[in-house]
Parts: structure tokens; sequence; C-alpha cells
């Protein structure tokens, strides 16, 4: 009989390897960003390559990833985890602002550096936002679903290559810069990021039962912490409302909520202050 040759078996590829071509042949072509500074009359600003890196994955694409991982999920048809992305810039300068207060005790890192954390970080543009941003020695982000966090580990593994190097002042490096896989929920993650300095958490479509959850886990942050929201408010005596800025996403634009969290007595007082306004009121 004839033999038929067979062919030897695909490799099978790794699951940042399946990405890592998705986003050099489908999401974008990969630049170079030596030629592209040499093309211009003058260096690009950090800002500027950190978009120009940002156009490897377009809002667009992130959402198609993010709808095709939730089919056949109970969160398929939910509002739940909408996909949109803030406008860099205007965030940067949001950070620029609010990023400079230490919480009670210093810098949450380890080191005494503040701490940024991205809660729900998706494709990681804005840890690599913050990690422009002076303020944070350590900007971290936890992401659930699984594809989108391997992108985010991806555009990373580029901004600390291609952006980064040159970017903050000699004496003020980022330290750490860092995208998980994870419910923010689970414990190992809300001992993590209760030490931040910064919490920012796009929570734009949440429902009334996950706001309720995020605020009591929120309450563990050290006094002092700021906690950015979008749209919605966190539910707690234990934060003040510091101001409502108009933010531009990939959709439109909608309210950041600038919560800082008070002192346990500062929260105490706020409580009863409340409970009598509205024993008045009743």
């Amino acid at each position: 009989g004839m033999e038929t040759a067979t062919a030897p078996p695909p490799k099978k590829r790794s699951e940042a390897e399946i990405l890592r071509s998705l986003l050099e042949n489908g999401v974008a072509k990969r630049f170079d960003l030596v030629a592209w500074a040499n093309a211009g009359c003058r260096q690009p600003t950090p800002i500027e390559r950190l978009l120009h890196l940002f156009e490897q994955c377009r809002p667009d694409v992130a959402k198609l990833i993010v709808l095709e991982e939730l089919e056949g999920t109970p969160e398929e048809d939910a509002d739940v985890l909408v996909y949109g992305e803030i406008d860099t810039v205007e965030f940067t300068e949001l950070l620029n602002k609010y990023g400079g207060v230490n919480a009670l005790g210093g810098g949450g890192g380890d080191d005494g550096g503040r701490v940024f954390y991205d809660l729900g970080s998706g494709t990681g543009k804005a840890v690599c936002a913050a990690g422009l941003c002076a303020h944070f020695r350590h900007v971290r982000g936890v992401e659930i679903l699984p594809c989108t966090a391997a992108i985010a580990s991806v555009l990373v593994e580029d901004f600390v290559r291609d952006v980064l190097p040159g970017s903050r002042p000699a004496g003020n490096a980022l330290v750490s810069v860092d995208v998980e896989r994870g419910d923010f929920f689970a414990r190992e993650h809300l001992e993590r990021w209760r030490r931040a300095d910064l919490v920012f958490c796009n929570c734009v479509t949440w429902d009334d039962d996950t706001m309720t959850t995020l605020s009591r886990h929120a309450e563990g942050l050290r006094p002092g912490a700021v906690f950015i929201t979008v749209l919605c408010p966190l539910a707690s005596d234990a934060f003040e409302l510091v101001e409502e800025v108009e933010l531009k996403f990939s959709w439109g634009s909608v309210e950041a909520l600038v919560h800082r969290r008070l002192t346990d007595e500062q929260a105490a007082a706020a409580a009863a202050l409340g409970a009598a306004m509205e024993a008045m009121e009743g």
C-alpha cells in the first residue's frame, strides 16, 4: 500500500503568541517608534508616544473582543461590562490634579511610593496613562476577561519598551507596572488595591448591588485615599465627593466622580449628620 505522508501537527501557540499576532496583523500594524519619531522635526512628547501606541488597539476592536468573551455567559446581555475607553489626555490631567496626595501613612507601595489601581482595567490603557504620571511609583490594574487582560499585558510590555524610557524625571522612575487577570472582589486582589493611594473604576453601567459591594470594599482604603468612579457615586458615608468632572469617553462625555476617603471619625460624624437630616425631613 502507498504510504501517505501526514503533516506534522501544528504547534499549539500560546495565548500570548496568538494575541501578539492579532495585535501585529489584525488590530493594527505595529509601528516603528524610532522611524516615526525621526520622520517628524521634533521628538514626540511622552503622551504623543502613548497615543501612538494605543492606535494599535482601537476601542471598536477591543469592544468586539469583549463582546465575544461574554457570549454564552450571564453577562452577555447585561450592561454590566459595557466597553468604553476614557480619553487619555483628559484622564492624565485628572490624575495630575488628584494623584499627588498620600493616603494616611504615606504611599501604599512597599517602598513608600504612591500606588495607582484600575479596577476593571480592560486593555490597560488607563494603567499606562497613570504610568506617565509622576505622582505614582506603582501602577496596577486587574481585569476579569482573559483575552482583554492578555491584550493589556501585550500593551503594557510595549509601553515599557517604547513609551516609558525618558518619559519621567530621572529621580522619579516608575518602579512597577502590572496588569493582572482576576476578580477585584476576590480576597487577594482586595488586599492589594485597598493599599492604593488612588483607585479608578469605570463603573458606568453597574447595577446598585455591584455599586454597594464596591462601596463596602472601598471603605477598606486608608483615609486620604482618592477613589474616582464614572457616573455612579460610591454609596458610603466614609467618602466625601470632592469634584464632578466631565470626561470624554469613546462613546461620549460622562461625569467622573472624585471621592476622598474620610477618617473614621469624620465618617461617623457625616453618618450622624445624615441621620439627623433624615429625621428632620421625616
